[in-house]
Order: C-alpha cells, then sequence, then structure tokens
C-alpha cells in the first residue's frame, strides 16, 4: 500500500518526528531542478517528517543557519571540493544530538561523497540516494577520474536509489547499485500553470499573433544544444511563410559565445536573450510562447520539457537520457536529430504551421503532466521510501550476480525478467548486480566468451550466487567461473538455445519435442553436449513451465534439482493507466479494428502466416513488434501482398510503449511453434486485451481455451480467421474472455515469482 503521509501521520502524534538529513551541495535561494525538488516534497510531508539540510556557503549574504519553509538549513563555508568532507563532520556532529533515521543524498556527486562518509561512521543509519544527474555518462565519468572506485561505493553503500527516469535507473545498476532502485520522476507545480483565458504579457508592446514565438528555458551550457536551436532558426530562413522569435530564457558560460553564433549567422535579431528569469516568472513567459524546444545532447529527466507541456506548450527535444518517458513522439512532442539544425528546423516549421497538429501536442502534454508529474502523489511515494527504510531499515543479506545475455533497453522475455529481478529482489534483502552479455557482443565468437568470463571472475567473488540466463553465451562462461570461484550456481533455462540455433543455422526443420530425441550433425551434437554439461553443473535448475521442466529433466541424472518458477510480469501497472495513454494518444478517435502481434522475427514465431491471414481480413490492421533475422523476409511479403497500408512492422520498442500499444489494439495474437512462456500474452491479458495463441508448449498453462482466451493449432489460417471473426462478431464472448484473463493473468504477477525464489533460496542448505 501506498504510504500515505496524511492519513499516516496520525502514528506519529505524541512522539517525536523522524529526522532525515539531507546532503545537497547547493539550496535556496540558488535555484534548481533539485532544489525545486527538495522544497516541494518537505513542504508536503512537514506533518509527518523533520528535515535538516547540509548545502553550501556560495555567498557570504547567505546565512549560516536559517529555516527555510520546513527545512532547517545549515550552510558551510568552502568550496566545493572540501564540501564533502566538512559537510560529514557537521552531519556527525549534528547526528550525536538529533538521531537521524535516514540520510538523503542529492545526486551522487559532492553530495553523494558527503553521505557515503556520513554512511561509513553510521552503518545502521539507511541512506537514500536521489539521481538527478543531468550530464552525459561520459562527461560524468571523466569528471570522476580516479576517484572512481570511491565514488561506485554511493552506489553500493545506499540502502535504496530513486531516479527520476528509467535512464537514471539503468546508470545506477551499472555502476554498482543492488538496492532497490525506483522511479519517481521530478513533478510540476500544476498550479503555477494555469493558463488564463487572456494571457499574461510580459511586454505589452508585443501585440502581432502573426510573429510566432519559440521559447526554451535552459542553461547555457554545451550539453542543453541551445548552439543547434540558433541554427535551426537560421535554417527557418527558408521557410518564408513563417514569422517567428526565439526568446531564451538563462543563462550560463556559454552565453556570449551563443550571441557571437547568433551574430555570426545573421540571426541575432531574431533571438533574445533575456538571462536568468526568477522562477516564479517563468510561468508568464511560457504563457505568452507558441512552441518549446530544448535539443539536449544529454537529459537527466527534462523538468523544462515538463513545465512547458504544464503550461499548454507543443514541444520538441532529443530522444536521449530521461526525455523518451515522457516524450512520445507525434503524441506528447516530437523528436529532433541529436546535432541536426536542419532536422529540428523542419520539425518547427510543421509544428508552428500546422494548428492541429500543435493543439494535438499541446492537449496531450498537458494530459499527460496533469496524470502522472503533480507533485502530491510524487512527494507520498517518497515517503513511502522513508517509511520503509525506517521501518525494515532494508539490509541485504545475500548478494546475486545475474548474468544476462539481453537486458534493457533490448527487449525480450530474459530481458523483462532480469529487470523484475533487479528492481523487486533487492526489496526481499537480496542484492541484485547485472552483467549484460552485450558489454562484449562486439568482439568475435570465443573472445567474446572469454571476456564475459573475465568479468564474472572479476564481480562474482563479492556475491553468494551466480543465475544465469541461458545456456551458452552467458551461461557457459559464468558456470566455469561459479567453478574457479567455488560459487553456487543457479541457471534459468528459458528456452532450448541449441534447438533455437539450429533451426536458424542448421536447417533444422523438427519440432522442439522431436529434436530432443533425434541425432544431427557435429555442430549441432557439439552444441548439445555443452549445453547440457552447463545444465547438469548448475545447483538449482529453473524453467519458466511444467512442460519445460518435463523437457529440461532429459537433460540431467538430478532431476529434482529442476525446478518450474513461472515469469513474473509487473502488474502493477494498472489497465486505467493505459486507458488515459490511449484518450491521451487520439481522444475523439472510435475503436480501431487491430490486431497486434510481438515477439523476435524468427521462423517459429509464424508472423508469415498473421501477414498471410491479414488479406483474408480487409477491416483489420496489423501491428507487428519486435526485430529479427526474418524482417527483411517479412518485409518482402508485405509488400508483395501490397499491405503495406494495413500491416506495420515497428521493430524494437519499450515495455511502456508496447504496452500502450497492445491497449489500443482489439486482438492480440501469437503463431508460435515453440514458447517456453510469453510474457506478451500474460501483459495482454492483464490489459484486457482478448489473445489467440497456439496451443504449444506451456500456453495451455497461461490459457484455458474459450475462456480466457483462444488456443488453435500454429500455422492453421483458418482456424486463426475463425478466432477472430468470432471475437469480432460475438460482443459478449470478448468481454468475458477479456475479464477471465485479467483474473488469470494476476498469477503471473512478479510478487508471485520473486516469492517463489526467495523460498526456493531460502528452503535449500548451502554449505
Amino acid at each position: 500500500m501506498l504510504f500515505n503521509p496524511r492519513l499516516n501521520s496520525s502514528i506519529y502524534m505524541n512522539v517525536t518526528k523522524p529526522r532525515v538529513l539531507i546532503f545537497s551541495l547547493a539550496y535556496f535561494p540558488l535555484v534548481g531542478g533539485a532544489e525545486v525538488a527538495i522544497k516541494e516534497i518537505t513542504s508536503r510531508l512537514d506533518g509527518v517528517f523533520d528535515f535538516d539540510l547540509i548545502t553550501l556557503r556560495f555567498d557570504r549574504s547567505h546565512a549560516r543557519h536559517e529555516v527555510m519553509g520546513d527545512v532547517s538549513v545549515y550552510r558551510i563555508d568552502g568550496n566545493k571540493i572540501v564540501y564533502p568532507i566538512k559537510a560529514a563532520l557537521l552531519a556527525l556532529k549534528l547526528h550525536r544530538k538529533k538521531k537521524y533515521k535516514v540520510c538523503w543524498s542529492i545526486m551522487a556527486a559532492y553530495a553523494g561523497f558527503a553521505a557515503l562518509f556520513f554512511k561509513l561512521f553510521n552503518p545502521r543509519i539507511p541512506m537514500f540516494l536521489t539521481l538527478q544527474e543531468g550530464d552525459s555518462e561520459k562527461h560524468i565519468l571523466r569528471r570522476v577520474g580516479i576517484f572512481y572506485p570511491l565514488w561506485r561505493l554511493i552506489f553500493k553503500k545506499a540502502d535504496y536509489i530513486q531516479a527520476i527516469s528509467n535512464y537514471l535507473a539503468d546508470f545506477a545498476r551499472r555502476h554498482g547499485a543492488v538496492c532497490p532502485v525506483e522511479v519517481v520522476p521530478n513533478g510540476v507545480d500544476l498550479s503555477k500553470f494555469q493558463i488564463p483565458n487572456s494571457k499574461l504579457q510580459i511586454n505589452p508592446k508585443v501585440q502581432n499573433q502573426n510573429i510566432k514565438t519559440i521559447v526554451t528555458t535552459s542553461r547555457l551550457v554545451y550539453k542543453n544544444g541551445i548552439d543547434i536551436l540558433i541554427r535551426a532558426v537560421a535554417e527557418l530562413k527558408r521557410f518564408r511563410a513563417l514569422s517567428f522569435r526565439l526568446q531564451v530564457l538563462g543563462d550560463g558560460p556559454d552565453r556570449l559565445k551563443l550571441e557571437k553564433l547568433a551574430d555570426d549567422l545573421g540571426v541575432s535579431g531574431k533571438i533574445k536573450f533575456i538571462g536568468h528569469v526568477d522562477p516564479n516568472l517563468i510561468p508568464h513567459y511560457l504563457s505568452q510562447a507558441d512552441i518549446f524546444i530544448r535539443p539536449s545532447r544529454s537529459e537527466g529527466l527534462g523538468n523544462s520539457f515538463l513545465e512547458a507541456m504544464a503550461a499548454g506548450l507543443p514541444v520538441i527535444g532529443t530522444d536521449v537520457g530521461g526525455i523518451a518517458d515522457f516524450l512520445k513522439d507525434g503524441e506528447t512532442g516530437l523528436f529532433c536529430q541529436v546535432d541536426d539544425p536542419k532536422d529540428l528546423a523542419e520539425k518547427i516549421a510543421m509544428v508552428l504551421s500546422d494548428t492541429g497538429l500543435s493543439k494535438k501536442l499541446s492537449d496531450n502534454g498537458r494530459r499527460l503532466v496533469e496524470v502522472h508529474y503533480s507533485w502530491g502523489p510524487i512527494a507520498e511515494r517518497v515517503a513511502c521510501i522513508f517509511n520503509q527504510l525506517i521501518t525494515f531499515n532494508l539490509k541485504l543479506k545475500t548478494k546475486i550476480l545475474l548474468a544476462t545475455g539481453i537486458y534493457p533497453p533490448e527487449i525480450g522475455g530474459p530481458a523483462t525478467y532480469a529487470a523484475l529481478l533487479g528492481k523487486e529482489l533487492p526489496r526481499r534483502g537480496i542484492g541484485v548486480t547485472v552483467l549484460p552479455f552485450r558489454t562484449v557482443r562486439n568482439w568475435p565468437v570465443g573472445i567474446r566468451h572469454f571476456f564475459y568470463f573475465v568479468k564474472t571472475l572479476h564481480l562474482a567473488w563479492r556475491h553468494d550466487f551466480i543465475l544465469a540466463q541461458d545456456t551458452i553465451s552467458v551461461g557457459l562462461p559464468s558456470m566455469l567461473a561459479a567453478k574457479f570461484l567455488g560459487k553456487r550456481f543457479l541457471i534459468r533455462v528459458p528456452g532450448d538455445y541449441v534447438w533455437e540455433q539450429s533451426t536458424q543455422r542448421f536447417g533444422v526443420k523438427d519440432s522442439i519435442d522431436d529434436f530432443q530425441n533425434r541425432r544431427y550433425g557435429f555442430k549441432v551434437e557439439f552444441l548439445r553436449r555443452i549445453q547440457k554439461f552447463v545444465v547438469s553443473q548448475a545447483d538449482i535448475i529453473i524453467t519458466p513451465s511444467n512442460y519445460f521442466r518435463d523437457l529440461v529433466r532429459g537433460w540431467v541424472k538430478d532431476k529434482d534439482k529442476v525446478v518450474t518458477i513461472y515469469n513474473g510480469i509487473d502488474l502493477k501497472i494498472s489497465n486505467s493507466q493505459f486507458l488515459i495513454s490511449k484518450q491521451i494518444s487520439n481522444p475523439n478517435s472510435q475503436t480501431l479494428k487491430t490486431i497486434i502481434s510481438a515477439g523476435r522475427l524468427v521462423p517459429w514465431k509464424g508472423f508469415d502466416m498473421v501477414i498471410e491471414m491479414m488479406r483474408d481480413l480487409p477491416d483489420w490492421k496489423l501491428v507487428i513488434v519486435g526485430d529479427g533475422p526474418e524482417r527483411e523476409a517479412l518485409k518482402s511479403q508485405i509488400t508483395n501482398h501490397k499491405l503495406q497500408d494495413r500491416v506495420k512492422l515497428l521493430g524494437q520498442i519499450p515495455r511502456e510503449e508496447l504496452m500502450q500499444k497492445m491497449s489500443e489494439t482489439d486482438i492480440f495474437i501469437l503463431n508460435t511453434s515453440f514458447e517456453s512462456f510469453s510474457f506478451q500474452i500474460v501483459e495482454a491479458m492483464s490489459l484486457g486485451i482478448p489473445v489467440i495463441a497456439t496451443n504449444i508448449g506451456n500456453l495451455s498453462e497461461i490459457i484455458e481455451s474459450g475462456v480466457d482466451g483462444i488456443l488453435v493449432e500454429p500455422n492453421n489460417k483458418e482456424q486463426f480467421l475463425s478466432a477472430v471473426n468470432k471475437l469480432d462478431q460475438d460482443e459478449n464472448f470478448r468481454k468475458a474472455i477479456a475479464e477471465k484473463a485479467k483474473i488469470k493473468a494476476q498469477k503471473f504477477s512478479i510478487n508471485n515469482t520473486i516469492r517463489n525464489l526467495v523460498d526456493l533460496l531460502n528452503q535449500k542448505t548451502w554449505n
């Protein structure tokens, strides 16, 4: 249950409120996204927690100690270099008197080092780290330099990490985080962005409504790409019908350089550098603008975008960092290419000349911010984390090294599973370090496996278990590392890797069941021996279904080592969220008759038959999500059948976008000849999307045909067509299927998976 500070404040009546110590290099009157976040969150949690904050005294006019709103602020003299030591010493002194329950670091930089030093002297005080970093990873690592091992300790010693974007969550895991990492974005104070009927005018003399105003609110530094925006303004000379001006709100070290660039390009008359603007005035500037742009080179989240969207402006940005969390191209904004002023100019012209598109982006953006980025719910989520840390004081009793072939942003079942384990296991006291195979994938075969073995050796000695996600690519090197170090080795076998490779590379046509009992050429049998050897060396073998458990038991002597743990799906994302997304993307449209299918584009997934079927369904559209070796063949098939207008290959897209696409369709289809477990089927069922799938493998363990889905024979076009028509024509049947599917999907929740995995580890005796 979400911790609501207002509902739970009564538990602290008549007792001292828990005191939280905040480390932040800067604080008011210096204003940035991090400082605003602290203020907005602490002001909403005053009834539950007391807050002290240690910051740097940048100006002698700033008091050494004062109470600002709900925060007691302590400022120390010195510079950034000495801040971590002096802040930690002051914190130790204050702690002797005030007895802090949580220390909270704002960013993993100077404040992070201060919190780390405090944590080393007070290991029982939970350390909460908030990642607000906006610089690129390359820039951060260059700045950290030789202090990287010490900097990495910030992530390793943290007890809980809040990342304001998925990009920063992955960043934390890449650099050593084994604690829970939760995405809790920054928010927007919507009350400041209520658009009046008559817009406030900063300059009353400017009344010409034909002149469009482009605005950016940016610190004038390289990462924000204002130089690209200025070059785009020069490119807009090609669009003679457009009359516009650019207002640049903000200051920074690059200002003189940018002003000179505008002069050199002959566009200084179109651009006004306004300089620093009081944050309270920014809503007024946004209210009179027509479009917001920031062509960032890196971005932790992009709060300026959210403020512009809250003000009802269409926005244009780049697909970098955390921007992709909220900007959906063509729906809540437009993407432009990084460092490409021509592309940016074309996108600007598109929005300024198309009032329909501008209104769509404006309305969708405002609605998105209202639903997902208001400060109240965000403060409650932070309070929930504080409550968990104080109540349970989470300690990692066990550490697992997770060796995985694919990992987000790559898509697929193993990637989803790995990400969920990394998020959920630390909540149960099991730390997770993820080692993706992509770190070595660019090397030749054999060499890449050796390098992966070395990387596993380097990491595994600090862990209790190694859990491998496949049998060959990561399974073989991680098994050898486990044996070398004497670590317990678990392997999850989601499929028969040798059979899959044999059908793609060696011309094998047999089904997976027939494959188990037949013999083939040297290459196939060599791979099969390696696979069986790796699996036989495991202490526990995990399979995602009873069907596959029985198959894998044929590979080993000790059949009791093979257990079933169904793959877990994160079902916390409610149906209502995607219904809202659907309204955002097309609020006035009628429901379209659309089929969606997803998976790796390989022969046994049968996408060719699904495309063929569309020739008999002229009133339907088909969307296929995924990538793989069959992509070009499928594109040719679509072209040959002249189905380009009704069949789309979207390639790989993030899971959240796939879920949204599914929520906007009418039927999910999976025509597969082999499946150990299908995440996509369960996700579709959880959204109430009727599913038609093949009656193979373990799919009958997920779907009861005619009750919560429909099962047909693989590649049987007539049965698929009959099932589609049944769902299309029988509304009562379709609704019944959808409702029961939602209920069945709960059986495969991540909570059940994690509980079963933890129970398995606890039940075994590891000597």
